[in-house]
């Protein structure tokens, strides 16, 4: 890590940069605001025993636990993909990932996932004209049903101990990961995909921040249900 943040700060040249400010700022503060998300997940569950971790408000409805694994499988993904722009910035090639419904199957609404394939040029054309700002609050608030990718499916009944340890396992390597590599320019760094956009690493920490307070609200209604509160407590 580079102790002297101040001594390698870079500028973005990233049309995708969503603070419009200077690059390194924008970088930190996505990290800080990614950081304080899972740091509020981690409390909401601290607490939660496997009975409660495992529960499901309805048939076909995620559990706490359930949740949390979903979270921590989207947060090795994309993890993978951060260490693969940034092997390709050292070995000299143009760190841009672009990424298919092939490779991340994530839909929106009722639309099988068997028409993704012929609605990508199209999706990917629309994301040129959806302001950073609404697709922001797409990802936060849940205005239409979403279907998430397979990679990204949950496991049930995961020990809750193991939830709780992993959630903030994966966080710490994605943080050091970028820090060791921190007089990279991140704004360079590019995935794109055709329904999620376009995303430096700044604006994919973003991102994954806005998906996690997303998945907090979930949580949070599901532990406030009466049912769940007649669950056993404790670990």
């Amino acid at each position: 890590m580079n102790p002297d943040f101040t001594s390698s700060r870079w500028k973005t040249h990233s049309s995708c940069n969503r603070t419009g400010v200077d690059g390194w700022a924008a970088y930190r503060s996505s990290l800080e605001f990614h950081r304080t998300a899972r740091a509020q997940t981690l409390a909401m569950v601290k607490e939660l025993s496997q009975s409660q971790m495992d529960y499901r408000p309805a048939a076909g409805r995620w559990s706490v636990g359930e949740v949390l694994d979903h979270l921590i499988l989207g947060q090795i993904l994309n993890l993978s993909y951060i260490s693969e722009m940034i092997e390709m910035k050292k070995s000299g090639q143009r760190p841009i990932k672009k990424l298919s419904f092939a490779d991340v199957d994530v839909s929106i609404g009722y639309i099988p996932k068997s028409w993704l394939p012929a609605l990508e040029t199209p999706f990917m054309v629309l994301s040129l004209f959806i302001p950073a700002s609404f697709r922001d609050f797409m990802t936060r608030y849940k205005l239409v049903p979403a279907q998430n990718s397979e990679i990204t499916t949950p496991r049930r009944a995961r020990p809750a101990n193991e939830l709780r340890d992993d959630l903030a396992s994966s966080f710490k390597e994605t943080e050091t990961l970028l820090e060791s590599n921190a007089d990279f320019d991140y704004s360079e760094m590019v995935i794109q995909h055709p329904l999620l956009g376009t995303n430096d690493i700044p604006g994919l920490l973003r991102f994954l921040a806005l998906h996690e307070q997303r998945h907090q609200s979930q949580v949070n209604n599901i532990m406030t249900s009466a049912q769940f509160r007649q669950l056993k407590v404790g670990r």
